[in-house]
């Protein structure tokens, strides 16, 4: 069966969104589903004229009355945020064949096939990315607080299996999201993502990923030592699977890509292959709709806390 994966998007994360969907066309030779929940009508009429065999493309007031309700209320990220869970709950909805569904951000890029994850732990529920929060100039009281404002994990990448504790887990988080998904340190949230430190110690099957190579980004890169052998990327001796490019923003200047979080004078050489791959996105996208604008807004290049 082909893997499923999913994601939300608004027309600022599209050019990020093509270049997922190339390096997983590259490690799974095509041989997955994409089902994408566009938020803006733009992103929907460019992704289906775009016509990618595997990806199917929904948009949001497909969900209903209610949900459409929060976009007035919820500053547009949190409302991202809010629908993850939903969105992944009506996939197992719509295909009872789905068997396995995995929420990817759309600032992921892929080295290496993500079915490794799944391979090697294949009785797991619900699948979790631990946030290892990392800097050789960070204190652990910073670290210690860090992590207590982020949460010990991160919603990037997040697989849910459809059986009685992942599908219950999958309502239990929909509800918490929809009923609250803002970053208010005081009630100890932070989006959508604090709510997974509660996972493991309300179900039972909740499983931290154990493939090495898994989300490293600007939390923890300066760990590592970047290498690349035939196009493979590793980090020291490890094969690099994804690289979460979190805080990444394409902004309208000669495609020139910011990073929200910090500067961008140590960050490794992968950094250099995605603005790469995104410039020629661009350029492709303005070819296939001329007046299409994707490029980062005000509220996309301000820091979330």
């Amino acid at each position: 069966m082909e893997s499923v994966y999913c994601t939300i998007m608004t027309k600022s994360r599209l050019y990020q969104f093509l270049a997922l969907i190339l390096s997983l066309d590259k490690v799974r030779a095509g041989k997955f589903r994409f089902y994408v929940l566009c938020i803006d009508k733009e992103t929907f009429t460019l992704l289906k004229k775009m016509n990618w065999n595997n990806v199917t493309v929904s948009l949001d007031e497909e969900l209903g009355e209610d949900i459409i309700a929060l976009k007035k209320e919820r500053r547009i990220h949190e409302y991202c945020w809010s629908l993850k869970a939903l969105w992944l709950e009506t996939i197992f909805k719509r295909y009872p064949e789905v068997m396995r569904v995995t929420f990817m951000d759309s600032d992921l890029y892929f080295w290496n096939d993500p079915e490794l994850i799944f391979q090697a732990q294949p009785e797991c529920s619900v699948l979790l990315s631990r946030e290892e929060k990392y800097s050789p100039k960070w204190r652990p009281s910073f670290i210690k607080r860090l992590t207590k404002l982020t949460g010990e994990y991160n919603s990037g990448f997040i697989s849910f299996k459809r059986d009685e504790m992942g599908t219950a887990c999958l309502s239990w988080w929909k509800e918490k999201t929809l009923e609250e998904c803002k970053i208010d340190p005081g009630k100890g949230i932070f989006g959508d993502q604090r709510y997974l430190n509660e996972m493991p110690k309300r179900f039972s099957n909740i499983c931290d990923i154990t493939t090495e190579g898994v989300n490293v980004g600007i939390w923890n890169y300066r760990k590592y030592t970047f290498s690349e052998k035939n196009t493979q990327v590793y980090i020291d001796e490890i094969p690099l699977i994804f690289y979460h490019f979190s805080g990444v923003r394409v902004i309208n200047q000669d495609n020139k890509v910011e990073l929200v979080h910090e500067t961008q004078e140590n960050t490794p050489f992968v950094f250099t292959i995605y603005h790469t791959v995104l410039t020629q996105i661009v350029t492709v996208v303005k070819h296939i709709e001329p007046e299409f604008d994707g490029f980062a807004t005000k509220e996309d290049l301000q820091k979330y806390w």
